[in-house]
């Protein structure tokens, strides 16, 4: 698909087909989502892809969220702090890290077709235990994976001055006027 098309038009998913996934689609997904840049190029961010219901069952369960029912693919993003840096003020970037990378999951998941909506609304202990995801390692974000069950409409968006500003914070960018 080409860029600006991908990314005018992807939505946020949270109905899904039954439809499965072809195991080279998800190879695709990760070996593009694999080249998202990290600090320092560390690459520290780990991705569990989780298809058994048992463990979905606990996902759902965890994220407290009723349209999880209608996915049968979950992506867990997740990184340990110590496989990313700080700027000089001490600002951890692990997040970051995970974030971008999650964000380049999404768009190459949607590029094959497929819908996702970044979810960070969760309880973390639950899923980190039922993946044996190590203590120290942080879960960031999570996204379904599948094959969109309806065309969501595109959502109003702030204007470019709202949050485009030149030089000074809150003075609009004279490229906008």
């Amino acid at each position: 698909m080409e860029f600006n098309k991908l990314i005018t038009t992807r939505r946020s998913i949270r109905g899904f087909t039954d439809e499965m996934i072809p195991n080279e689609v998800l190879k695709r997904i990760f070996e593009q989502t694999r080249l998202s840049p990290t600090w320092a190029n560390k690459q520290g961010v780990k991705y569990v892809l989780v298809s058994d219901p048992s463990k979905i069952e606990i996902i759902r369960e965890a994220s407290e969220q009723e349209w999880t029912k209608s996915a049968n693919v979950f992506v867990v993003v997740c990184i340990d702090p110590k496989d990313s840096g700080k700027n000089h003020d001490g600002l951890q970037y692990f997040p970051v890290d995970a974030a971008i990378c999650l964000t380049q999951l999404i768009y190459s998941a949607t590029n094959e077709g497929l819908g996702t909506v970044w979810m960070g609304w969760f309880k973390e202990e639950p899923i980190k235990k039922a993946l044996n995801i190590p203590k120290e390692t942080r879960i960031i974000g999570m996204t379904p994976l599948g094959y969109p069950k309806y065309k969501p409409k595109e959502q109003k968006r702030k204007d470019l001055q709202d949050f485009v500003f030149g030089d000074d914070y809150g003075k609009v960018w004279e490229g906008l006027r």
